[in-house]
């Protein structure tokens, strides 16, 4: 004889499932729990998969521009984690500046930018000078102040000219850098015969 399920006990299966179904999202979208200390773990709260982020000069016109593939957001410090970053600074009159890295780090108000690992810059050329590149296994990047910094090993290349040395600050408004140590380089001769 095969159990007989009366019209009864629909309603009480639908609710059960409800309770559930309930309990699963309460469960899945509560902020986490502080640990021991009393902080929130630092756990992500999104992610965004190939993702464009654009910020506006006061005139309204691009000022850079942050393509990732991956981001994450931490809601217990409102950093942001990114996957193969690639930013550009656009300001008018002034070259491009394309920066590059494996991973980057960005503080709460997007003003510091932390790439590393395989950081590469390239700076368009401008007026009788090509493009301007640079090398380094990390770089703190200012998007705002157009400023750029490390304490690694830099390698720069601007055509057939290279400059090697140990850290480096840049500011791109005023187009200056200076390495910090162990410097070298060679330099292509602009006079050509």
């Amino acid at each position: 004889m095969k159990p007989s399920f009366g019209p009864g006990l629909f309603p009480i299966g639908v609710m059960a499932a409800l309770a559930g179904l309930t309990l699963w999202l309460s469960q899945t979208t509560q902020l986490p729990e502080p640990d021991r200390s009393g902080k929130f773990r630092h756990d992500p709260d999104y992610r965004i998969e190939r993702f464009t982020l654009t910020k506006l000069s006061p005139q309204g016109e691009p000022h850079h521009v942050l393509v990732a593939d991956k981001m994450l957001h931490y809601p217990d410090d409102d950093t942001t984690d990114v996957t193969r970053p690639r930013l550009t600074t656009l300001v008018p009159g002034k070259p491009r500046t394309l920066v590059t890295s494996d991973m980057g780090h960005v503080n709460s108000d997007g003003s510091e930018v932390q790439l590393t690992g395989n950081v590469h810059l390239v700076r368009d050329g401008t007026k009788g000078n090509p493009p301007m590149e640079a090398f380094a296994p990390d770089l703190l990047v200012l998007p705002d102040d157009e400023k750029a910094s490390t304490k690694s090993p830099v390698r720069f290349v601007q055509g057939a000219s290279q400059l090697n040395g140990t850290g480096f600050d840049m500011d791109s408004a005023a187009m200056q850098a200076n390495l910090h140590s162990r410097v070298s380089g060679q330099f292509e001769s602009r006079h050509k015969k």
